[in-house]
């Protein structure tokens, strides 16, 4: 093994793999929060628009902040503030979705 190298390359099937970061609980208020990171600002405005449907559908929202490739979500339920069974399942739609359209985009193919 040689160091100082990547034991891997960071390509699979000729796509650029996308680090991914985990939800994190943050305090003051109580919420979960987590940063995707895009190719191209089509998939992020894809995602976006995607979330504002499951929002629709859920019925709670989330804060979204956008700024170039990254979009940052909090999720909590501001009626308690804290964070809920709701937001736990919310943020797993979020990854299922995150998944989807960066991985499965024609942009890619």
């Amino acid at each position: 093994m040689t160091f100082g190298r990547l034991p891997i390359k960071p390509v699979e099937n000729d796509l650029a793999i996308i680090p991914v970061e985990k939800w994190v609980k943050v305090d003051s208020p109580p919420r979960l929060k987590k940063k995707f990171r895009f190719r191209s600002q089509k998939l992020r405005n894809e995602f976006v628009k995607e979330i504002f449907d499951i929002e629709l559908e859920k019925n709670h929202n989330a804060a979204i902040t956008i700024d170039e490739d990254f979009v940052v979500i909090e999720l909590r339920t501001k009626d308690i503030d804290q964070i809920t069974e709701i937001d736990k399942e919310f943020s797993k739609t979020i990854d299922v979705l995150f998944k989807d359209i960066v991985y499965t985009s024609e942009d890619d193919l």
